[in-house]
């Protein structure tokens, strides 16, 4: 007689865990070599020196193998917090006391959400927004309200009809070059909002992670060095799109009044984050000519980015899109088809992007899909806008 298994015990906010379609797309990939996929939001992993990498880190185990190889301090390496204080955030408040690194700025949004949400706490949430933070977020069932999204940033009206109709406790928000729309907010927009969230007195949380890749080289001032509340201002960073995920290291400028807190739910997660990835990042960051290796990378984009917009045009003239001013993706509409059936039949035939549902806090369906540019080649991306057109046209017929 078969044993029988033991019932499955779980916390309830298990219940409300989200999976992520892009990371079993990723999956797919790794065992399919002939799946194309435009779904991962990959940077180019050709873009960081290989001579230079190989050169930091024989001087890292060289030279600092005894702080590389150890423990470190929970809030991070001391020299990467004020090279990050220095170059990598315009918060007028900024300290290198202020600069917590993370594993990611994914471990900086569970920390947040630990820190801040349960079933009592109103976030506010781009629509649509970054899956991730919808992963993050969601395990302490918080409420979730959305606001819908323009060219340029948030609708003011819908906005502000929102703040004044419910208590909003946070605003996650993710304002360049937005995961997945690719819509940056206009620096009024961004004015605009951080005067309505202090006089709200709102929690922001600001996502930073494609500041970097305007492809004109430009830097938008961030909401938060706008606002006069930075006792209800975090700002989230990444190296992952600037330099390589490889390295799994992001930053949070935290206020003063909540360090504490922050750290002590950091050493719960990890204790610290990786060191050495830390010492050969802060060495990078010494070697590397800064403003160089950035517009590499944008220019590199703007060229994928041309590359794929000119691809749909030429095959697939009836997808509707927003030409961004940066990032590493496409949003785009594919009207007059089911979404899940052109999703089924791309996968089907060997090509992979998500569907916009996955960007929503409802899972509402959408005609929109998110394509990332960055990683394909030219001819494996003409392959791949082939095949969707393909399948696109035998839905349709």
């Amino acid at each position: 007689m078969e044993p029988e298994l033991p019932t499955i015990f779980s916390a309830k906010r298990t219940s409300f865990v989200r999976s992520s379609v892009i990371r079993e797309i990723l999956k797919l990939t790794v065992e399919n070599s002939d799946l194309l996929s435009f779904a991962g939001g990959l940077p180019n992993p050709h873009l960081l020196s290989k001579d230079v990498l190989s050169s930091v880190m024989e001087s890292v185990v060289r030279e600092n193998r005894n702080i590389a190889l150890q423990y470190g301090d929970s809030s991070g390496y001391l020299p990467l917090r004020n090279q990050i204080t220095k170059g990598l955030t315009d918060v007028p408040w900024i300290s290198s006391d202020s600069i917590t690194i993370t594993h990611g700025s994914q471990q900086g949004l569970d920390i947040l959400g630990k820190m801040f949400m349960d079933s009592d706490t109103n976030v506010l949430l781009e629509d649509p927004v970054y899956l991730g933070a919808l992963q993050a977020f969601s395990p302490y069932h918080p409420q979730f309200f959305t606001v819908p999204m323009e060219t340029d940033g948030p609708n003011l009206f819908w906005l502000e009809e929102i703040l004044s109709q419910n208590k909003i406790h946070i605003f996650y928000a993710n304002p360049s070059y937005q995961n997945p729309s690719t819509y940056t907010w206009s620096v009024e927009k961004r004015k605009q909002i951080a005067s309505l969230l202090d006089e709200k007195e709102i929690i922001l949380i600001e996502d930073e992670a494609y500041r970097y890749l305007d492809f004109e080289g430009n830097v938008y001032p961030s909401v938060s060095s706008f606002r006069k509340r930075r006792d209800l201002t975090f700002v989230l960073g990444s190296f992952s799109k600037i330099l390589s995920p490889g390295f799994r290291l992001g930053w949070t400028v935290v206020p003063d009044v909540y360090r504490s807190l922050f750290t002590a739910i950091k050493q719960g997660n990890d204790l610290n984050s990786n060191q050495f990835s830390q010492v050969v990042v802060s060495k990078l960051l010494e070697v590397l000519d800064w403003n160089e290796h950035l517009r590499s990378i944008q220019i590199f984009y703007s060229e994928k980015k041309e590359t794929l917009v000119s691809l749909l045009k030429e095959y697939l003239p009836e997808a509707k899109f927003s030409d961004p001013e940066g990032g590493m993706f496409l949003w785009v509409e594919y009207p007059k088809v089911s979404p899940k059936e052109l999703m089924k039949q791309c996968l089907a035939s060997g090509v992979a992007m998500v569907p916009g549902s996955e960007f929503s806090p409802a899972n509402k369906s959408s005609s929109q899909f998110r394509m990332n540019f960055s990683f394909l080649g030219k001819e494996e991306m003409e392959v791949g806008v082939k095949r969707i057109a393909k399948v696109y046209r035998d839905i349709n017929t």
